[in-house]
C-alpha cells in the first residue's frame, strides 16, 4: 500500500505514527519523499535498494532518500522506488511542501503524488485562525493581502483547492483543534461539510464583570452575577474591602490603586465594566481606564451632577456621553444595595441580550469531553432558547442544556445514536404542547457535530 501525505501543519509527525501504527500490524514501512524532507537522524541517504532492504530487515522500517544538502533529501532514484513498491508493504510518501507553515496554497503542479498511490491524506492546521496571511500560510501572495486574517472559510477554501486536484481517495486530517470552536470546525473540515454553518458567535463566552470598588454594591453586585455565570473582577486599593471575606466566590481580587489596575484588566469585546468607587476622583480614574478599550457595557454609579462631572473633566464628546450608563441601572426605584445590584445587572442582561442570542457556560467551555454537540441553529414558535445554544451529549452525562422539555429530550436521544454531522428538525406541535401544559408549540433546528 503506498499512502501520499500532502498539506501542511503536521506532515511528518503523521507519517511518523502511521510509520507505528503499521509496525505493530508486523508491516514493513519505507518512509520518503516526492520533494525535499529534513534529514534526521536515521535517514538513510542515497540508498540503493539492498541497503534499504537490509536496514528494515533490521528495524521493521527505513526513511531513505537522496541527499539534496546538509538538510534536506528528495526523492529516491525511481528504479529503487520501484522495486520497494513490490516488496515493502507499506510506503508512506511526504508528497508536498510547506516550509514550516500551518497552510499552504498550492499551485497547479502540487502537490507531487506519486501515481501510484492508493490514497491520500490531507493536512491541515487550525493554530493558523486569526493570524495574518503572511505569517501562516506558505505562497500566501498567490491569492492573499498579507495582512487578511485568516478564518475557517479560508482553511477550508484552501483545503478544497487540493481536494480539486487529486484523483486519489482523499482524507482530511485537521491539527491543532484544541477550543471547543476548533472541534467543531476539524468534525466539519474533515467531512467536507461546508464551515459557514457554525458561528463563532454562538461560542462567544459568558462575559466577563470587572467591578472597580469593593463596597456594599459591589458585593452585592458579585453575589448575582456568580448565579449569571459571570466572570467577576474586584478592584480596590482597600484591603478591608478587597479580600476573600467580603468577596468569596469572585474569580479575581485585586488589592491595587486604580491607577495601576491597566494590566489586569480583560480585553475580550464582551466585557462589561461597573464602577462604583467611593468618590469622584476614583470614577473619573476608572472610566478613562475603560474608555481606552472596548467594552460590551460600561456603567457608572452617582447623582446626575456627580456624573455630569466626571464627564466634563474627562471632556467627553456627546456620542460618548451617550454609551455609558450613569446614572447606573434600569430605573426600578432601587434604594439598597441589593436592590441596586438587581438594576445594574437587569440592565447589563437586557444589553448584552440585543447583541448575543446565547453564550457559552463555563463547564461547557472548559469541557474536554467527548460527544455530540447539540446547536440550536434555527426556531420557531414557543421554545426557550435562542439559536447558538448549545448542549454536549455525552454517553453517561449531558453538559448545558437547550431548553429542556420535550424537544430536549428528542435531542438527546437522536444525539446518542448519531456519529457523524447532521441537522435535523424537532417539532412541538400545539396539540403535544397542550397536553404538556403549554400555550402553544414550536420547533427547533439542531446542528449535530461530533467533537
Amino acid at each position: 500500500m503506498i499512502i501520499s501525505v500532502v498539506g501542511s501543519g503536521g506532515k511528518t509527525s503523521k507519517i511518523k505514527e502511521l510509520k507505528e501504527q503499521y509496525l505493530k500490524e508486523n508491516k514493513t514501512v519505507l518512509m520518503c519523499t516526492t520533494t525535499h524532507m529534513l534529514i534526521e537522524e536515521d535517514t538513510l541517504l542515497n540508498p540503493t535498494y539492498e541497503q534499504i532492504e537490509q536496514r528494515i530487515k533490521e528495524n521493521g522500517y527505513c526513511f531513505a532518500g537522496n541527499q539534496v544538502d546538509d538538510k534536506k533529501i528528495g526523492s529516491l532514484d525511481k528504479d529503487v522506488l520501484n522495486k520497494c513498491k513490490e516488496n515493502i508493504d507499506v510506503i508512506l510518501i511526504e508528497a508536498d511542501g510547506s516550509k514550516h507553515k500551518y497552510l499552504k496554497y498550492c499551485l497547479d503542479n502540487e502537490p507531487v503524488i506519486d501515481e501510484d498511490s492508493d490514497k491520500v491524506i490531507l493536512i491541515t492546521n487550525l493554530k493558523g485562525l486569526n493570524h495574518k496571511a503572511k505569517d501562516v500560510i506558505h505562497r500566501y501572495e498567490y491569492i492573499y493581502d498579507s495582512d487578511q486574517i485568516v478564518d475557517a472559510k479560508i482553511i477550508q477554501d484552501l483545503v478544497r483547492l487540493y481536494l480539486n486536484k487529486i484523483t486519489q481517495p482523499v482524507s482530511i486530517c485537521v491539527n491543532g483543534a484544541n477550543s471547543l470552536y476548533e472541534r467543531c470546525l476539524k468534525s466539519l473540515l474533515e467531512k467536507n461539510i461546508d464551515v459557514d454553518i457554525l458561528k463563532k458567535e454562538w461560542f462567544q463566552t459568558a462575559s466577563k464583570l470587572v467591578l472597580f470598588g469593593a463596597g456594599h454594591v459591589s458585593q452585592y453586585v458579585n453575589k448575582i452575577a456568580k448565579l449569571l455565570d459571570f466572570y467577576t473582577i474586584v478592584i480596590d486599593e482597600r484591603e478591608e474591602f478587597a479580600n476573600r471575606d467580603c468577596f468569596p466566590n469572585a474569580n479575581e481580587i485585586h488589592c491595587v490603586p486604580f491607577n495601576e489596575c491597566e494590566k489586569i484588566l480583560p480585553k475580550e469585546e464582551n466585557t462589561c465594566f461597573v464602577i462604583v468607587t467611593r468618590g469622584h476622583k476614583d470614577d473619573k480614574e476608572c472610566l478613562e481606564l475603560v474608555l481606552k478599550r472596548s467594552h460590551l457595557y460600561c456603567g457608572m454609579i452617582g447623582s446626575k451632577g456627580k456624573v455630569q462631572k466626571t464627564f466634563d473633566a474627562l471632556n467627553l464628546d456627546e456620542q460618548t456621553r451617550q454609551n455609558i450608563h450613569a446614572p447606573i441601572g434600569l430605573k426600578i426605584k432601587a434604594n439598597t444595595p441589593a436592590e441596586i445590584a438587581i438594576s445594574i445587572l437587569a440592565q447589563i442582561i437586557d444589553i448584552k441580550n440585543q447583541k448575543y442570542s446565547s453564550f457559552i457556560p463555563s463547564e461547557l467551555y472548559n469541557s474536554k469531553e467527548k460527544g455530540m454537540l447539540c446547536i440550536i441553529i434555527d426556531k420557531k414558535g414557543s421554545t426557550p432558547r435562542g439559536i447558538g445554544t448549545m448542549m454536549l451529549v455525552c454517553q453517561s452525562h449531558i453538559v448545558s442544556t437547550i431548553g429542556g422539555g420535550q424537544i430536549e429530550y428528542e435531542v438527546i436521544q437522536r444525539a446518542r445514536k448519531l456519529r457523524d454531522v447532521s441537522i435535523e428538525t424537532f417539532v412541538l406541535d400545539n396539540e403535544q404542547a397542550s397536553s404538556l401544559g403549554m400555550i402553544c408549540g414550536g420547533q427547533n433546528t439542531i446542528l449535530f457535530i461530533p467533537v
